[in-house]
């Protein structure tokens, strides 16, 4: 196996899916006047990607133990790409929905598996690892709400940025299935047993608590960061860019993250990060702060930045790699049960009080994260394996 071209596959894979993932800010009025929907209603967009992910990313975790990791990404690679294409060409409302759900759902499990995957290869060292794959991501987060934002006030329709990337997914996942995959000594059966003490370590669920928390106010943050910008007055070119500025935020972040991950305990780091969070989300209440916006959305996504994570990877510490795909399955669905609620809540408020005050409100979940972060330190060491 080149570990090298791999890794460069991988990347490429994940930057793909943060791209596509972060375009519907900016799109979303111009699909609400397409489907003739309220804003509100558009937050179904939000909450349907993350049930499709929620639902299938148990299954992929469990699949990728089971058959291998290469089959369920050949498999769900194609599913997404062939989603996107076609949510990119649909002229109704019910059947983008669908294929939105499958967007969520084959994407998350390409994300979680190939995240399994880099935590397998780089035994000690997965949460750099995990870390730094994550700043692809990132990069993918900058450009997707800047060229989506790009094309609404080039009169372009919403369905242009769709297929251009549903293009890039068919790419990457001729690309991602090339290389060899780790193998895994598995007899092709599944120990419900040892799901079952996936699910009763205590840990691993605070751990998917956290990740649920903070995925719930990442999407918010970045989905419904456009609505509050032109609620404003600032045009859709420039509250796309700045939701690329917030990812832009994140990914120096993830840079700076990995490396201090060999320096400091995840208590450490994830507390500093979500008061960095924090200062973002509630300078966004002041008014007299709103000048300011492009400071406070890049120290917002900084904050944001190495949470998920540096979360995420404890997965790959807790359990053996004959069981991490299952872990990481079920932590990044905990994650999609977050993004499946929370936006979907702040679109339907979000009508009715003053937007800025609510991303205010999002700094009560990161705070809880704190708590946990704790917890986890104080928590005993669990054995690297599910029995």
């Amino acid at each position: 196996m080149n570990r090298k071209l791999f890794t460069y596959a991988i990347n490429f894979t994940i930057l793909v899916f943060g791209l596509q993932m972060t375009m519907l800010g900016p799109l979303i009025e111009k699909m609400s006047d397409s489907f003739h929907l309220s804003i509100a209603q558009m937050g179904s967009f939000f909450s349907v990607s993350a049930a499709g992910f929620t639902v299938a990313i148990i299954f992929g975790g469990i699949l990728s133990d089971r058959i291998g990791k290469k089959r369920v990404v050949v498999w769900s690679g194609f599913g997404f790409a062939t989603a996107l294409l076609l949510f990119s060409i649909s002229p109704y409302f019910s059947l983008s929905i669908v294929m939105f759900f499958l967007v969520g759902g084959f994407g998350g499990v390409i994300e979680s598996t190939l995240s399994a995957i880099v935590a397998d290869v780089n035994p000690g060292n997965e949460r750099r690892a995990v870390t730094f794959t994550h700043v692809f991501f990132g990069v993918g987060a900058i450009v997707g709400p800047t060229f989506s934002g790009w094309l609404v006030d080039s009169n372009y329709s919403w369905n242009t940025a769709y297929i251009v990337a549903a293009i890039l997914a068919f790419t990457a996942v001729i690309w991602v299935t090339r290389y060899e995959y780790p193998k895994v000594e598995t007899d092709g059966s599944f120990d419900f047993s040892s799901f079952k003490n996936i699910l009763g370590n205590k840990s691993f669920i605070l751990l998917c608590t956290a990740i649920a928390l903070y995925v719930g106010v990442e999407t918010t943050a970045w989905g419904w960061t456009p609505k509050h910008l032109t609620d404003l007055n600032y045009d859709q070119t420039f509250a796309g860019f700045m939701v690329g500025l917030l990812w832009f935020g994140i990914t120096i972040g993830r840079f700076i993250s990995a490396w201090l991950a060999e320096r400091f305990s995840n208590k450490i780091l994830v507390s500093g990060l979500c008061l960095v969070s924090i200062a973002g989300l509630v300078a966004q209440v002041f008014p007299l702060l709103n000048s300011i916006a492009p400071v406070t959305l890049f120290l917002m996504g900084l904050g944001f930045s190495g949470i998920w994570p540096l979360v995420v990877s404890q997965a790959g510490t807790m359990f053996s790699s004959k069981y991490t795909g299952t872990a990481f399955g079920l932590a990044v669905a905990a994650g999609g049960v977050g993004g499946m609620t929370i936006p979907y809540l702040f679109g339907f408020i979000a009508e009715h009080v003053q937007m800025g005050v609510l991303f205010g409100i999002l700094s009560l979940p990161l705070i809880l994260i704190i708590l946990i972060s704790f917890s986890l330190e104080r928590s005993e060491k669990v054995e690297k394996s599910a029995a």
